[in-house]
């Protein structure tokens, strides 16, 4: 009928019945342990991710968690894609919020769910702001912090968010205040883990094998497996194998930038053993 929606609103409706459908016939999954992957943009939670996810004791989810939810406060969707903390108010939780349903989220995490194995492993860079909350709504919650440089970091987050109001990405002052102010969450939400270890990205570069067997021995994964293998990975834009990408990064800085860079995020860099450059 011209004028109308009538055919998009009865796909979209029909859409919309069948998730609910599968939602409720999906186990609500119960493994042994959750294992979180947590730590800023651009600091190699993908890449952390991708390599654990070949363990055969590892449950993994295709994408971010919080992409594919609908309890989640989503960062692109309310304008702050890579930039959780100019609206920090909209994604920190902790064990006293009542929060989102923690159900709901296992059954749809639970639909998408890739393997059989009793660790199930989650990455959202934004839920570094709901670990306390997490801990509370998950059983046996484990977390691992992924850090890296900040000033790759800053550069990252200003090369690839796309926020429509800044035509040239996101000013890199706001990009090292994402940094600073999302380790300083985790490090005051730490003092409430029960499980909680740190890993930076490049200890992970220089030596894969190594960081993976303390993330396997942290999850109570079996650490004989020998899942790593040193071919090329698609990572974002990338296909080569692991390697360190700070140097390239740090050079597409221009000296203001990195003055910016030292004043806003200089004490998270001396905090976690960075050279002020």
């Amino acid at each position: 009928m011209a004028g109308t929606r009538l055919k998009s609103v009865f796909r979209e409706s029909l859409g919309n019945m069948w998730r609910e459908v599968r939602i409720a016939l999906t186990p609500v999954p119960s493994p042994k342990r959750w294992l979180f992957l947590v730590g800023c943009y651009n600091s190699g939670t993908t890449l952390l991710a991708e390599l654990l996810s070949r363990h055969p004791e590892i449950r993994s989810l295709p994408t971010e968690g919080h992409f594919i939810t609908d309890q989640l406060v989503k960062d692109y969707a309310i304008g702050v894609p890579r930039m959780w903390v100019e609206k920090e108010s909209l994604f920190r939780l902790t064990e006293h919020d009542a929060g989102p349903d923690a159900v709901r989220i296992k059954r749809e995490w639970g639909m998408r769910a890739r393997g059989q194995g009793e660790v199930f492993m989650e990455k959202s860079p934004p839920n570094s702001a709901r670990t306390r909350w997490l801990q509370a709504h998950f059983k046996d919650a484990y977390f691992v912090a992924l850090v890296r440089n900040g000033y790759a970091v800053a550069e990252g987050i200003t090369r690839k968010g796309d926020p429509k109001h800044f035509d040239e990405g996101w000013p890199i002052e706001m990009s090292a205040r994402q940094w600073a102010r999302g380790n300083d969450v985790l490090l005051e939400d730490a003092e409430h883990l029960d499980n909680l270890m740190w890993l930076k990205y490049e200890d992970l570069c220089e030596d894969p094998e190594a960081a993976l067997a303390r993330v396997a021995e942290f999850a109570g994964l079996n650490t004989t497996q020998g899942f790593y293998r040193p071919e090329a990975l698609a990572i974002h834009e990338r296909k080569e194998a692991v390697r360190n990408m700070n140097q390239i990064s740090i050079e597409k800085l221009t000296p203001e930038q990195i003055a910016i860079v030292n004043r806003v995020a200089g004490d998270s860099l001396r905090h976690f053993g960075y050279e002020i450059l």
